[in-house]
Protein backbone atom coordinates (compact mmCIF):
# COMPACT_ATOMS: atom_id res chain seq x y z
CA UNK A 1 0.00 0.00 0.00
CA UNK A 2 1.37 3.51 -0.68
CA UNK A 3 1.87 6.33 1.56
CA UNK A 4 -1.15 8.32 -0.41
CA UNK A 5 -3.26 5.40 0.29
CA UNK A 6 -3.13 5.76 3.48
CA UNK A 7 -3.37 9.43 3.86
CA UNK A 8 -6.95 8.65 1.96
CA UNK A 9 -7.72 5.14 4.64
CA UNK A 10 -6.80 7.57 7.19
CA UNK A 11 -8.93 11.21 6.68
CA UNK A 12 -12.10 9.03 5.67
CA UNK A 13 -11.83 7.06 9.25
CA UNK A 14 -11.52 10.66 10.55
CA UNK A 15 -14.85 11.58 8.86
CA UNK A 16 -16.66 8.71 10.09
CA UNK A 17 -16.07 9.40 13.81
CA UNK A 18 -16.68 13.16 13.46
CA UNK A 19 -19.93 12.52 12.00
CA UNK A 20 -20.58 9.91 14.87
CA UNK A 21 -19.51 11.85 17.76
CA UNK A 22 -22.39 14.49 16.19
CA UNK A 23 -25.53 12.59 15.71
CA UNK A 24 -24.65 11.00 19.44
CA UNK A 25 -24.78 14.75 20.54
CA UNK A 26 -28.10 15.65 19.24
CA UNK A 27 -30.14 13.02 21.15
CA UNK A 28 -30.75 14.20 25.06
CA UNK A 29 -32.56 11.31 27.06
CA UNK A 30 -35.90 12.52 28.62
CA UNK A 31 -36.06 12.38 32.21
CA UNK A 32 -38.99 10.38 33.55
CA UNK A 33 -40.52 13.70 35.01
CA UNK A 34 -41.34 15.54 31.31
CA UNK A 35 -44.65 15.34 29.21
CA UNK A 36 -43.63 14.59 25.94
CA UNK A 37 -46.06 16.85 23.71
CA UNK A 38 -47.27 13.63 21.54
CA UNK A 39 -48.16 12.05 24.52
CA UNK A 40 -52.04 11.59 23.91
CA UNK A 41 -52.92 10.61 27.25
CA UNK A 42 -51.75 13.47 29.09
CA UNK A 43 -53.86 17.04 29.32
CA UNK A 44 -52.09 20.21 29.58
CA UNK A 45 -52.25 21.45 32.62
CA UNK A 46 -55.16 24.06 33.90
CA UNK A 47 -55.44 27.60 35.87
CA UNK A 48 -57.61 26.75 38.80
CA UNK A 49 -58.64 30.32 39.15
CA UNK A 50 -60.75 30.60 35.74
CA UNK A 51 -63.22 27.99 34.40
CA UNK A 52 -64.36 27.66 30.66
CA UNK A 53 -67.75 27.75 29.32
CA UNK A 54 -68.22 25.43 26.19
CA UNK A 55 -67.19 28.14 23.60
CA UNK A 56 -63.72 28.17 25.12
CA UNK A 57 -64.18 31.16 26.43
CA UNK A 58 -63.65 31.99 30.58
CA UNK A 59 -67.01 32.55 33.44
CA UNK A 60 -66.95 33.67 36.49
CA UNK A 61 -65.94 31.18 39.30
CA UNK A 62 -69.92 30.51 40.29
CA UNK A 63 -70.92 32.56 43.88
CA UNK A 64 -70.24 31.22 47.34
CA UNK A 65 -73.59 28.81 48.24
CA UNK A 66 -75.04 29.92 51.36
CA UNK A 67 -76.51 27.26 53.79
CA UNK A 68 -80.63 28.14 53.09
CA UNK A 69 -82.95 29.41 56.31
CA UNK A 70 -79.84 30.26 58.31
CA UNK A 71 -79.49 32.71 60.50
CA UNK A 72 -76.07 32.97 61.91
CA UNK A 73 -75.71 34.26 65.75
CA UNK A 74 -79.67 35.22 65.24
CA UNK A 75 -79.55 35.95 69.01
CA UNK A 76 -76.81 37.90 68.92
CA UNK A 77 -75.15 35.72 71.44
CA UNK A 78 -72.06 36.28 70.30
CA UNK A 79 -70.49 39.61 71.16
CA UNK A 80 -69.62 42.40 68.94
CA UNK A 81 -72.32 41.20 66.34
CA UNK A 82 -70.13 38.73 64.78
CA UNK A 83 -71.71 37.73 61.19
CA UNK A 84 -73.61 40.72 60.91
CA UNK A 85 -72.68 43.84 58.99
CA UNK A 86 -73.15 46.66 61.25
CA UNK A 87 -73.66 49.93 60.43
CA UNK A 88 -73.79 53.41 62.67
CA UNK A 89 -74.16 52.92 66.41
CA UNK A 90 -75.09 49.42 67.33
CA UNK A 91 -74.50 47.60 71.02
CA UNK A 92 -75.25 44.86 73.03
CA UNK A 93 -77.59 44.53 75.66
CA UNK A 94 -76.83 42.32 78.42
CA UNK A 95 -79.06 43.55 80.86
CA UNK A 96 -82.25 42.99 79.15
CA UNK A 97 -82.51 40.70 76.52
CA UNK A 98 -85.60 38.32 75.12
CA UNK A 99 -83.61 35.20 75.89
CA UNK A 100 -79.89 33.58 76.19
CA UNK A 101 -78.05 36.56 77.94
CA UNK A 102 -77.46 39.53 74.73
CA UNK A 103 -79.68 41.45 72.64
CA UNK A 104 -78.46 44.07 70.31
CA UNK A 105 -79.39 47.64 71.26
CA UNK A 106 -80.38 51.10 69.35
CA UNK A 107 -79.96 53.76 71.06
CA UNK A 108 -82.22 57.56 70.22
CA UNK A 109 -79.03 58.77 71.75
CA UNK A 110 -77.47 58.43 68.31
CA UNK A 111 -80.81 58.27 66.15
CA UNK A 112 -79.30 55.87 63.94
CA UNK A 113 -77.47 52.30 63.42
CA UNK A 114 -78.34 49.14 61.54
CA UNK A 115 -77.48 45.25 61.30
CA UNK A 116 -77.83 43.34 58.06
CA UNK A 117 -76.68 39.74 56.88
CA UNK A 118 -76.94 38.04 53.65
CA UNK A 119 -78.95 34.40 53.97
CA UNK A 120 -79.59 31.52 51.60
CA UNK A 121 -83.08 31.17 50.17
CA UNK A 122 -84.67 28.60 48.37
CA UNK A 123 -86.66 29.86 44.79
CA UNK A 124 -90.13 30.82 44.68
CA UNK A 125 -91.04 30.47 48.32
CA UNK A 126 -92.61 33.10 50.59
CA UNK A 127 -91.00 33.19 54.13
CA UNK A 128 -92.20 35.20 57.19
CA UNK A 129 -88.94 36.59 59.23
CA UNK A 130 -89.54 37.47 62.51
CA UNK A 131 -87.37 39.32 64.95
CA UNK A 132 -88.17 40.37 68.85
CA UNK A 133 -88.42 43.93 69.50
CA UNK A 134 -88.74 46.11 73.14
CA UNK A 135 -89.23 49.39 72.28
CA UNK A 136 -89.35 50.58 68.48
CA UNK A 137 -87.37 49.79 65.39
CA UNK A 138 -87.47 48.44 61.92
CA UNK A 139 -86.70 45.16 60.23
CA UNK A 140 -86.33 44.61 56.65
CA UNK A 141 -85.58 42.53 53.70
CA UNK A 142 -83.60 43.14 50.40
CA UNK A 143 -84.38 40.52 47.85
CA UNK A 144 -81.62 41.90 45.45
CA UNK A 145 -80.17 45.33 44.01
CA UNK A 146 -83.00 45.88 41.81
CA UNK A 147 -85.95 45.11 44.04
CA UNK A 148 -88.16 47.89 46.20
CA UNK A 149 -86.78 47.12 50.42
CA UNK A 150 -89.51 45.82 52.03
CA UNK A 151 -90.24 46.70 55.66
CA UNK A 152 -91.63 46.38 58.81
CA UNK A 153 -92.13 49.15 61.53
CA UNK A 154 -93.07 48.62 65.15
CA UNK A 155 -96.51 50.49 66.10
CA UNK A 156 -95.74 54.45 67.03
CA UNK A 157 -94.30 54.71 70.42
CA UNK A 158 -92.89 50.98 69.95
CA UNK A 159 -93.44 47.89 72.50
CA UNK A 160 -93.58 48.25 76.38
CA UNK A 161 -91.86 44.28 76.29
CA UNK A 162 -91.25 42.11 73.85
CA UNK A 163 -92.97 41.49 70.80
CA UNK A 164 -92.48 39.88 67.48
CA UNK A 165 -92.40 41.88 64.36
CA UNK A 166 -92.96 39.58 61.54
CA UNK A 167 -92.11 40.41 57.60
CA UNK A 168 -93.12 38.27 55.03
CA UNK A 169 -91.69 38.17 51.58
CA UNK A 170 -92.06 36.20 48.55
CA UNK A 171 -89.01 34.78 46.88
CA UNK A 172 -89.11 34.31 42.92
CA UNK A 173 -85.67 33.35 41.40
CA UNK A 174 -83.70 34.68 44.10
CA UNK A 175 -81.38 32.01 46.02
CA UNK A 176 -80.25 34.78 48.68
CA UNK A 177 -81.41 37.66 50.59
CA UNK A 178 -80.43 40.34 53.22
CA UNK A 179 -81.81 40.66 56.33
CA UNK A 180 -81.82 43.59 58.74
CA UNK A 181 -82.92 45.99 61.42
CA UNK A 182 -82.48 49.30 61.91
CA UNK A 183 -82.97 52.15 64.29
CA UNK A 184 -86.94 53.86 64.14
CA UNK A 185 -87.81 56.30 65.81
CA UNK A 186 -86.81 55.66 69.56
CA UNK A 187 -84.79 53.66 71.44
CA UNK A 188 -85.39 49.53 70.70
CA UNK A 189 -83.87 46.36 71.49
CA UNK A 190 -83.94 43.79 68.92
CA UNK A 191 -83.38 39.49 69.95
CA UNK A 192 -84.06 36.16 68.67
CA UNK A 193 -84.48 36.37 64.62
CA UNK A 194 -86.25 33.47 62.93
CA UNK A 195 -87.05 32.48 59.64
CA UNK A 196 -89.51 30.18 58.25
CA UNK A 197 -92.33 29.27 55.47
CA UNK A 198 -95.22 31.63 55.65
CA UNK A 199 -97.21 28.94 54.32
CA UNK A 200 -96.40 27.05 57.61
CA UNK A 201 -96.73 29.67 60.18
CA UNK A 202 -99.46 29.56 62.29
CA UNK A 203 -101.46 27.62 60.72
CA UNK A 204 -102.58 24.52 62.74
CA UNK A 205 -102.16 21.15 60.08
CA UNK A 206 -105.92 20.12 61.27
CA UNK A 207 -107.34 23.95 60.87
CA UNK A 208 -111.19 23.46 60.23
CA UNK A 209 -112.93 26.37 61.51
CA UNK A 210 -111.85 30.03 60.75
CA UNK A 211 -110.62 31.09 64.91
CA UNK A 212 -108.16 27.71 64.06
CA UNK A 213 -106.39 29.80 61.57
CA UNK A 214 -106.92 33.71 63.62
CA UNK A 215 -107.85 33.15 67.47
CA UNK A 216 -108.71 36.86 67.96
CA UNK A 217 -111.92 36.24 66.11
CA UNK A 218 -113.61 36.40 69.16
CA UNK A 219 -112.88 40.46 69.28
CA UNK A 220 -115.22 41.02 66.64
CA UNK A 221 -118.65 39.55 65.42
CA UNK A 222 -119.56 39.01 61.86
CA UNK A 223 -122.61 40.28 59.72
CA UNK A 224 -123.28 37.19 57.20
CA UNK A 225 -125.03 38.00 53.98
CA UNK A 226 -128.13 35.32 55.46
CA UNK A 227 -130.68 35.52 58.06
CA UNK A 228 -130.66 33.04 61.00
CA UNK A 229 -132.69 30.55 58.97
CA UNK A 230 -130.34 31.08 55.74
CA UNK A 231 -132.59 33.37 53.42
CA UNK A 232 -131.38 35.72 51.60
CA UNK A 233 -132.71 38.31 48.91
CA UNK A 234 -133.37 36.54 46.26
CA UNK A 235 -137.40 35.96 45.74
CA UNK A 236 -137.45 39.91 46.75
CA UNK A 237 -139.10 41.91 43.91
CA UNK A 238 -137.20 45.27 43.91
CA UNK A 239 -134.29 46.68 46.58
CA UNK A 240 -137.06 47.71 48.61
CA UNK A 241 -138.11 44.51 49.92
CA UNK A 242 -134.40 43.08 50.30
CA UNK A 243 -133.85 40.94 53.31
CA UNK A 244 -132.99 43.63 55.64
CA UNK A 245 -131.85 40.89 58.60
CA UNK A 246 -128.16 39.86 58.53
CA UNK A 247 -127.28 37.04 61.02
CA UNK A 248 -124.76 38.33 63.40
CA UNK A 249 -122.33 36.08 65.39
CA UNK A 250 -120.01 37.30 67.69
CA UNK A 251 -117.24 37.19 70.65
CA UNK A 252 -116.86 33.40 71.60
CA UNK A 253 -119.76 31.93 69.84
CA UNK A 254 -117.34 32.75 67.30
CA UNK A 255 -114.91 29.86 68.43
CA UNK A 256 -115.32 27.01 66.15
CA UNK A 257 -118.11 28.41 64.14
CA UNK A 258 -118.26 28.16 60.01
CA UNK A 259 -121.11 28.50 57.70
CA UNK A 260 -119.96 27.73 54.03
CA UNK A 261 -119.40 29.12 51.40
CA UNK A 262 -120.14 32.77 53.23
CA UNK A 263 -117.10 32.07 56.34
CA UNK A 264 -115.42 29.05 55.95
CA UNK A 265 -111.66 27.61 55.91
CA UNK A 266 -109.93 27.31 52.36
CA UNK A 267 -105.54 26.65 52.03
CA UNK A 268 -105.03 27.79 55.71
CA UNK A 269 -106.82 31.27 54.83
CA UNK A 270 -110.57 32.86 56.60
CA UNK A 271 -112.86 33.10 53.24
CA UNK A 272 -115.05 35.48 53.36
CA UNK A 273 -117.85 36.03 50.88
CA UNK A 274 -120.78 38.07 50.03
CA UNK A 275 -123.00 37.42 47.21
CA UNK A 276 -124.46 39.71 45.47
CA UNK A 277 -128.46 38.49 46.33
CA UNK A 278 -127.56 38.31 49.88
CA UNK A 279 -129.22 39.77 52.87
CA UNK A 280 -127.63 43.40 54.04
CA UNK A 281 -128.58 45.77 56.67
CA UNK A 282 -130.33 48.27 56.83
CA UNK A 283 -128.46 51.04 56.18
CA UNK A 284 -126.95 49.50 53.36
CA UNK A 285 -127.67 48.16 49.86
CA UNK A 286 -124.73 45.84 49.51
CA UNK A 287 -124.21 42.85 50.96
CA UNK A 288 -121.56 41.82 53.16
CA UNK A 289 -119.87 39.08 54.77
CA UNK A 290 -117.52 41.00 57.06
CA UNK A 291 -115.88 41.50 60.54
CA UNK A 292 -116.96 44.16 62.86
CA UNK A 293 -114.48 45.26 65.61
CA UNK A 294 -115.87 44.77 69.39
CA UNK A 295 -114.23 47.97 70.87
CA UNK A 296 -114.10 47.42 74.68
CA UNK A 297 -116.50 43.92 73.67
CA UNK A 298 -119.37 46.01 72.62
CA UNK A 299 -120.73 47.89 69.38
CA UNK A 300 -118.54 50.66 71.10
CA UNK A 301 -116.47 53.54 69.06
CA UNK A 302 -113.04 54.27 69.95
CA UNK A 303 -111.45 57.85 70.04
CA UNK A 304 -109.17 58.65 66.66
CA UNK A 305 -107.21 60.98 69.15
CA UNK A 306 -105.59 57.19 70.79
CA UNK A 307 -103.76 55.20 69.22
CA UNK A 308 -105.55 52.44 67.31
CA UNK A 309 -104.11 49.90 65.05
CA UNK A 310 -104.77 47.24 63.17
CA UNK A 311 -102.64 45.07 60.50
CA UNK A 312 -104.15 42.43 58.26
CA UNK A 313 -102.80 39.74 55.16
CA UNK A 314 -105.60 39.28 52.83
CA UNK A 315 -106.35 38.96 48.97
CA UNK A 316 -108.92 39.29 46.75
CA UNK A 317 -109.97 36.20 45.11
CA UNK A 318 -113.87 36.96 43.32
CA UNK A 319 -115.80 39.88 41.71
CA UNK A 320 -118.76 40.46 40.54
CA UNK A 321 -119.53 40.47 36.76
CA UNK A 322 -121.44 43.88 36.24
CA UNK A 323 -120.08 46.04 38.93
CA UNK A 324 -116.19 43.90 39.66
CA UNK A 325 -115.83 45.52 42.79
CA UNK A 326 -115.26 44.64 46.17
CA UNK A 327 -114.18 46.61 50.03
CA UNK A 328 -111.74 44.82 52.07
CA UNK A 329 -111.15 47.13 55.20
CA UNK A 330 -113.12 49.81 56.73
CA UNK A 331 -112.61 52.45 59.56
CA UNK A 332 -116.57 53.11 59.80
CA UNK A 333 -117.55 56.42 62.02
CA UNK A 334 -120.63 57.16 62.95
CA UNK A 335 -121.68 59.39 60.41
CA UNK A 336 -119.25 58.61 57.50
CA UNK A 337 -116.19 55.94 56.72
CA UNK A 338 -112.87 57.88 57.89
CA UNK A 339 -111.29 54.62 55.32
CA UNK A 340 -112.43 52.10 53.01
CA UNK A 341 -109.78 50.19 50.96
CA UNK A 342 -111.19 48.86 48.05
CA UNK A 343 -110.24 46.64 44.77
CA UNK A 344 -112.19 47.36 41.39
CA UNK A 345 -111.08 45.73 38.37
CA UNK A 346 -112.57 47.93 35.72
CA UNK A 347 -111.91 51.58 37.41
CA UNK A 348 -109.53 52.54 40.00
CA UNK A 349 -107.58 49.06 40.96
CA UNK A 350 -106.52 48.99 44.60
CA UNK A 351 -107.65 52.04 46.12
CA UNK A 352 -108.45 54.30 49.27
CA UNK A 353 -111.28 56.18 49.79
CA UNK A 354 -110.65 58.37 52.72
CA UNK A 355 -112.78 60.80 54.60
CA UNK A 356 -115.93 59.57 52.64
CA UNK A 357 -115.56 61.03 49.32
CA UNK A 358 -112.04 61.28 48.49
CA UNK A 359 -110.06 58.76 46.50
CA UNK A 360 -106.31 57.67 46.68
CA UNK A 361 -105.40 55.65 43.95
CA UNK A 362 -102.28 52.97 45.17
CA UNK A 363 -100.82 52.47 41.64
CA UNK A 364 -99.86 49.28 43.14
CA UNK A 365 -100.10 46.60 39.86
CA UNK A 366 -102.76 43.94 40.83
CA UNK A 367 -104.21 40.92 40.15
CA UNK A 368 -106.79 38.75 41.50
CA UNK A 369 -105.29 36.04 44.27
CA UNK A 370 -102.35 38.79 44.98
CA UNK A 371 -101.55 38.78 48.55
CA UNK A 372 -101.50 42.45 50.02
CA UNK A 373 -100.66 43.51 53.97
CA UNK A 374 -102.64 46.52 55.24
CA UNK A 375 -101.49 48.82 58.10
CA UNK A 376 -103.41 51.45 59.29
CA UNK A 377 -102.32 53.52 62.57
CA UNK A 378 -104.58 56.12 64.09
CA UNK A 379 -103.65 58.57 66.71
CA UNK A 380 -103.93 62.26 67.65
CA UNK A 381 -106.69 62.74 64.97
CA UNK A 382 -104.91 61.57 62.63
CA UNK A 383 -105.02 58.30 60.39
CA UNK A 384 -102.44 56.46 58.75
CA UNK A 385 -102.52 53.74 55.94
CA UNK A 386 -100.12 51.62 54.56
CA UNK A 387 -100.81 48.92 51.92
CA UNK A 388 -97.59 46.65 50.82
CA UNK A 389 -98.00 43.98 48.20
CA UNK A 390 -96.11 40.67 49.26
CA UNK A 391 -96.14 39.79 45.67
CA UNK A 392 -93.86 42.71 44.16
CA UNK A 393 -92.95 44.67 46.85
CA UNK A 394 -94.64 47.99 46.04
CA UNK A 395 -96.20 49.81 48.89
CA UNK A 396 -98.48 53.21 49.15
CA UNK A 397 -98.68 55.08 52.01
CA UNK A 398 -101.10 58.04 53.31
CA UNK A 399 -102.04 60.00 56.05
CA UNK A 400 -104.84 62.70 56.95
CA UNK A 401 -106.79 64.02 59.54
CA UNK A 402 -110.01 62.43 60.34
CA UNK A 403 -113.30 63.61 60.01
CA UNK A 404 -114.86 61.41 62.45
CA UNK A 405 -113.88 61.69 66.00
CA UNK A 406 -114.86 58.09 66.46
CA UNK A 407 -114.74 54.91 64.66
CA UNK A 408 -113.78 51.14 64.44
CA UNK A 409 -112.27 48.47 62.23
CA UNK A 410 -114.03 46.63 59.76
CA UNK A 411 -112.36 43.48 57.80
CA UNK A 412 -113.84 41.24 55.19
CA UNK A 413 -115.85 41.28 52.15
CA UNK A 414 -118.24 43.94 51.66
CA UNK A 415 -119.77 43.02 48.29
CA UNK A 416 -120.08 46.68 46.08
CA UNK A 417 -122.85 45.48 43.40
CA UNK A 418 -126.43 43.90 44.14
CA UNK A 419 -128.94 42.12 42.28
CA UNK A 420 -130.56 45.38 42.15
CA UNK A 421 -127.94 47.65 41.49
CA UNK A 422 -129.63 50.04 38.45
CA UNK A 423 -132.36 50.65 40.96
CA UNK A 424 -130.01 52.78 43.13
CA UNK A 425 -126.99 53.42 40.24
CA UNK A 426 -128.07 55.00 37.40
CA UNK A 427 -124.98 54.78 35.68
CA UNK A 428 -126.15 50.44 35.64
CA UNK A 429 -128.61 49.66 33.49
CA UNK A 430 -127.72 45.70 34.57
CA UNK A 431 -128.19 44.22 37.67
CA UNK A 432 -125.64 40.81 38.78
CA UNK A 433 -126.92 38.00 37.79
CA UNK A 434 -128.23 35.40 40.93
CA UNK A 435 -124.94 33.53 41.23
CA UNK A 436 -122.68 36.73 41.18
CA UNK A 437 -120.48 37.58 44.21
CA UNK A 438 -117.49 38.76 45.51
CA UNK A 439 -115.07 36.67 47.91
CA UNK A 440 -112.02 38.07 50.20
CA UNK A 441 -109.81 35.54 51.98
CA UNK A 442 -107.86 36.86 55.03
CA UNK A 443 -104.50 35.02 56.30
CA UNK A 444 -103.90 37.36 59.19
CA UNK A 445 -105.49 40.05 61.58
CA UNK A 446 -103.45 41.74 64.27
CA UNK A 447 -105.45 43.97 66.49
CA UNK A 448 -104.14 46.57 69.28
CA UNK A 449 -107.07 49.21 70.78
CA UNK A 450 -106.96 52.05 73.47
CA UNK A 451 -110.58 52.51 74.92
Amino acid sequence: MSIKHCFVYLFFFLAISAAFVACTAKVTPVPETEVKPEDPEVEPPVDEDKEEDQDGGETTPPEEQLPEMVILNAGFEIKNFVDWEKEGTVNNSDKDFHSGSNAAKFDAQYADGSLQQKIGVFPNEAYRLRVYVKGAGQLFVKLDETSEELTAETPAGGNSNYEPLDLDFQVNEQTHVTIGIRYHEATGRFDDFSIDYASEVEVPEDAKYPTDIIPSLTQWKITLPVDKNGNDSRYASNVDSRNTSPWEIKDNALTDFDYSPYFSVQQGEVIFRGHCAGATTSGSKYPRSELRQRVGGGDNYWSVYKEQYLKTQLRVTHLPVVKPEVCMVQIHGPNDEPLRVQYSERNHGLHIIWNENNRAETNIPYQLGDLIEVEVYVNGGYINCKIRSLENGRTFEKEWESEDKTGYFKVGCYTQSSIFLSEFKSEYDKDEPIDAYGEVSVKSIELKETY
